[in-house]
C-alpha cells in the first residue's frame, strides 16, 4: 500500500464514502457517522492547510484503503478507519501502526471511539501498550416510525432552521454559553463563522429554539447518511438560562422530524458517560443506549 496526504475535496469525498461503507458493512468495527468526520474538520480554529496536514491517506490499486486523522484539538489522539473489506488484516494493522509510530513524542496518545465488543481493535490495541480509560462514550439510537411530537414550545419561543452566516454571532452566543468554554468570545464566534460558511455546511441542516427576544436558546445540527439513511445529532445544546424548560427535547423532536423528510429512517447521538443530563435528555426523546464507544491510551515518549 501506498500512503499519501490529502489532496482535496475528491479525498474527502472518498474519506466519508469509507465511513458509510463500513457502517452499512456492520462488521463489528466501529465507523463514526459522517457528520462526525466533517465537524471534526471544520469546526476548529485550524486554517485549511493545518487540517489536511492532520489527514493521511492510503491506497491500495487506486482505491481509498483506510485513513488516519490527528485531532486538533490536544494533538493526542489519532483515529484510523480501514475499508470494511480489511478488518483485521494486515494492511488494517500496519495503519494503526504507521499512525501510533508517528505520535510517541506526545507524552500520551490514545484513540477513541473503540465499540466494546470490537474484539479485534481491542486486541491489537491492548498488544501494543494500550489500557482502556474509564470514561468513554456512549451511542445512543432510535427509528424514526411513529408519532415525533415533542413538548409544546413556551409562549414566544420559536422553532427554526438557520438563516446561515446572519446567525452566526447568535449561535455562538448560545454555543459558548451551553459549553462553558474558556475561549474569548470573539475568536469563538469567529470559528463559528467560518464553520457557517464551509462546504459541508447546510442552513437547513441546524436547528434552533430562539427566545421571545430573538437570541438562541437552543440548537444542534443533524447529518445524513443517505446509504444507511441513518441521521446524526452534533452538536445539541441549550444555553444555560434556558435549561429544564423541554427546550432540549422539542428542539430533538424537530431535528428528528427534519431527518425524516429528508429519507432517514434511524437517527442517533453520543454523549460521555459523565453527563447524566445529556443521558437524560436522549433518553426523554426515545433514545435507547446501544453501546459504550471506548477511548484507549498508552504513555508516549516525550
Amino acid at each position: 500500500m501506498e500512503h499519501r496526504s490529502y489532496q482535496g475535496p475528491p479525498d474527502l469525498q472518498a474519506m466519508l464514502e469509507l465511513l458509510s461503507e463500513g457502517r452499512q458493512a456492520g462488521n463489528g468495527s466501529y465507523y463514526v457517522h459522517r457528520g462526525d468526520l466533517q465537524w471534526w474538520l471544520f469546526y476548529n480554529n485550524d486554517t485549511a492547510e493545518e487540517w489536511k496536514s492532520r489527514v493521511r491517506l492510503w491506497m491500495e490499486h487506486d482505491r481509498l484503503a483506510g485513513w488516519r486523522l490527528l485531532s486538533p484539538f490536544d494533538g493526542h489522539a489519532f483515529d484510523v478507519y480501514a475499508h470494511p473489506s480489511l478488518r483485521g488484516s494486515s494492511q488494517e494493522k500496519e495503519m494503526l501502526a504507521w499512525a501510533v509510530a508517528h505520535m510517541t513524542a506526545r507524552d500520551y496518545i490514545q484513540t477513541v471511539w473503540v465499540a466494546e465488543d470490537d474484539d479485534l481493535r481491542i486486541g491489537w490495541l491492548e498488544g501494543n501498550g494500550f489500557t482502556a480509560r474509564e470514561t468513554h462514550m456512549l451511542l445512543f439510537q432510535r427509528p424514526l416510525s411513529g408519532p415525533l411530537t415533542g413538548p409544546p414550545l413556551p409562549d414566544g419561543f420559536d422553532l427554526r432552521a438557520s438563516r446561515g452566516a446572519a446567525d452566526s454571532r447568535l449561535r455562538a452566543a448560545a454555543s459558548h454559553a451551553a459549553f462553558g468554554s474558556s475561549m474569548d468570545f470573539e475568536p469563538y464566534c469567529q470559528r463559528s463563522l467560518r464553520f457557517m460558511q464551509s462546504p459541508v455546511y447546510v442552513p437547513e441542516h441546524e436547528w434552533f429554539i430562539t427566545a421571545p427576544d430573538g437570541q438562541v436558546a437552543a440548537f444542534c445540527c443533524i447529518w445524513t447518511d443517505g446509504l444507511n439513511r441513518a441521521g446524526y445529532f452534533e452538536p445539541v445544546g441549550v444555553h444555560p438560562g434556558f435549561q429544564r424548560r423541554g427546550l432540549g427535547k422539542a428542539l430533538l423532536h424537530g431535528g428528528l422530524r427534519r431527518l425524516r423528510e429528508e429519507g432517514m429512517t434511524s437517527a442517533s447521538v453520543c454523549a460521555d458517560n459523565d453527563n447524566p443530563a445529556a443521558i437524560r435528555l436522549y433518553e426523554s426523546a426515545g433514545f435507547q443506549k446501544v453501546k459504550r464507544l471506548l477511548t484507549f491510551r498508552k504513555r508516549g515518549e516525550a
